[in-house]
């Protein structure tokens, strides 16, 4: 255990199970003791006593904490009572800690109702050595999907190599993806660990926050009392809670409040960009790392309410109070994945058919979000201005193709398959796509080229060209520094676990949150030197980023440099400009990746 870590920051308290000399002590580390050198008169004499007598009653109950608290466990106290965590792999994680009121019954589509307010701290010592249940949700997203999860699911866990370093640790929140729909803050290979935080020395937080119908349902019904004539959006209203709480606690492990970076994948990128335009959010953070997010954010409440009766319908509910008497299950059954809204969002990965869009989950709430996130930055104001990164990966939806047979494909197949999608948006389009991704393009491997080259098509149009954008507009706003990178890293191996709907060769969405939090065994089975050197690229630069809130001199800012993340950093000026035209021009970006 870390010398250092039995140093006390002022007004904590610390307790600790330590090895000295073979044999466990408590070491309990408190600020404002009574000093030894107190004037000798009547009045100090009986004060010594009465210190005495506590110090005797002290020593009491640290020997029986020192009996009852198990070898590498820590206690820390915090705003709302102490809890116990772990030392393992040097560094602390406290796991499964409450950030708000459970969502339950009359709190379900309600605002995260904050536990000291209501009275719910505990009493006693809390366990944080393990995780709580994930948010309540299904797996796949179908209506034959297997529910899982709790609505009591409001929970964060923070890792730290040092309860109390020497200068105050950066701190990393993590926002997992899943669509807005699933997974959670607690994925192996997909979220924060104790080997992270020791080797990086910095503090992780990750949390979970409600999800799908839960966390996102829109419904005119569902404004009834709320103090905002609003609905929906609740999920990012607990993500606002939960860095709250990181604000309020984070010095008790080592963090540093006023050194906060978000970042999120996939929908936790969508939720990044949409904490930076809340006003809500604003002073909770200080970087920003959107990864691989939607572009697409611009639904009215009435218009997302109005798509939503699909899901009233299903429930044959007239009114909130029913809402709230349906069980986790029936509501997750209730929600309309394939048909309109078409919340599982499955034409995503594929060339868009024409005029064929899906249904908002995150809407433009007129409290949360008060205008489209770019309307926000147009106006201004109320918006947080931080140094902001914008990441995508070359083949995104390599993690999820739209046919079965795509790695078998011959160039003709390829040809033909564009030229189906497209033409109906107009034959010279369809020569010209050609044209810019011909079967002429390289091709790290020797096998399953058409594949890549359809799929890096379908995610510039969706992806990667609309966040071009969408980090050009971020510039022009901000007084922050604003960064682009695109991941171009192909993997040693294919992804072979059960974790994955398909094995992903190139330079697949998750690509580089896995290779971050060392994820990258867990996705491919066996790792290359070309794997770890990959993963240490995106380390260096993220929590460079972290620290100083800027990146080195050899990565420029946007739009002068994109970085191109592989297993060496280069910086390329206008990478793709050609092809993102070619979209933008067209009117493609209203099939970005939405939600």
């Amino acid at each position: 255990m870390n010398e250092d870590a039995f140093e006390v920051p002022e007004g904590n308290e610390y307790r600790y199970l330590v090895q000295e000399e073979g044999e466990e002590q408590i070491q309990y580390c408190r600020r404002n003791y009574v000093s030894p050198f107190l004037v000798l008169s009547r009045k100090c004499m009986f004060l010594i006593s009465v210190g005495v007598a506590s110090l005797l009653a002290l020593a009491g109950y640290l020997a029986y904490v020192a009996q009852t608290l198990p070898r590498g466990l820590v206690e820390v106290n915090t705003e709302c009572g102490w809890l116990r965590g772990r030392w393992k792999d040097e560094a602390y994680s406290f796991k499964g800690i409450p950030y708000a009121v459970p969502p339950l019954e009359k709190r379900r589509w309600q605002p995260p109702a904050d536990l000291q307010e209501e009275g719910l701290c505990w009493s006693g010592v809390r366990d944080a050595t393990r995780f709580r249940a994930v948010c309540a949700q299904v797996r796949p997203l179908n209506k034959n999907g297997t529910v899982m999860g709790q609505e009591d699911c409001l929970h964060l866990s923070v890792w730290t190599p040092s309860l109390k370093p020497p200068t105050p640790l950066p701190v990393m929140v993590w926002i997992h993806g899943g669509y807005l729909h699933m997974l959670s803050g607690q994925e192996k290979g997909y979220s924060p660990t104790e080997e992270l935080a020791a080797r990086t020395q910095a503090v992780y937080v990750s949390f979970n926050y409600r999800l799908n119908a839960f966390g996102f349902m829109a419904l005119e019904v569902l404004r009834e009392g709320s103090a905002y004539n609003t609905s929906g959006n609740y999920g990012f209203m607990d993500q606002i809670a939960a860095l709250k709480w990181v604000q309020r606690n984070i010095h008790v492990f080592g963090g540093d409040p006023g050194k906060v970076t978000i970042f999120g994948q996939s929908s936790g990128g969508t939720s990044v960009w949409a904490l930076m335009v809340s006003p809500l959010a604003k002073g909770l953070f200080h970087r920003a790392i959107d990864m691989s997010g939607s572009y697409v954010f611009n639904a009215s409440l009435e218009a997302a309410e109005k798509d939503n009766l699909e899901f009233l319908k299903r429930t044959e509910c007239k009114d909130a109070n029913c809402l709230r008497r349906l069980t986790a299950s029936q509501v997750l059954k209730a929600i309309p994945w394939q048909e309109y809204p078409s919340w599982a969002a499955d034409d995503l990965v594929d060339l868009p058919v024409k005029g064929s869009f899906i249904g908002a989950v995150a809407v433009v709430d007129g409290h949360v979000i008060t205008a489209p996130p770019f309307k926000v930055w147009e106006s201004g104001s109320g918006f947080s201005d931080v140094p902001f990164l914008v990441g995508t990966t070359e083949q995104e939806t390599d993690f999820s193709p739209p046919y079965d047979n795509i790695s078998m494909w011959t160039w003709g197949d390829y040809k033909w398959h564009v030229t189906n999608k497209l033409t109906p948006f107009g034959e010279n389009l369809t020569a010209q796509a050609l044209s810019l991704y011909p079967s002429s393009v390289p091709c790290p491997t020797p096998i399953r080229c058409p594949e890549r080259l359809y799929t890096t098509m379908v995610s510039d149009m969706r992806v990667t060209c609309p966040n071009n954008d969408l980090a050009k507009r971020a510039a022009e706003t901000l007084k922050s520094p604003v960064y682009r990178y695109l991941v171009t890293c192909t993997p040693s191996q294919q992804t072979n676990t059960s974790d994955f709907p398909f094995p992903a060769r190139f330079s697949f969405h998750l690509l580089d949150s896995l290779a971050f939090f060392g994820g990258l065994k867990n996705a491919l089975g066996v790792v290359a030197p070309s794997d770890i050197a990959f993963q240490e690229v995106v380390t260096k630069y993220f929590l460079h980023f972290a620290r100083e809130g800027k990146m080195p001199e050899e990565w420029t800012e946007f739009p002068k440099g994109t970085a191109l993340l592989n297993q060496n950093f280069s910086l390329a000026h206008d990478y793709s400009a050609e092809r993102c035209r070619l979209w933008e021009e067209n009117g493609f970006y209203p099939y970005a990746w939405i939600n």
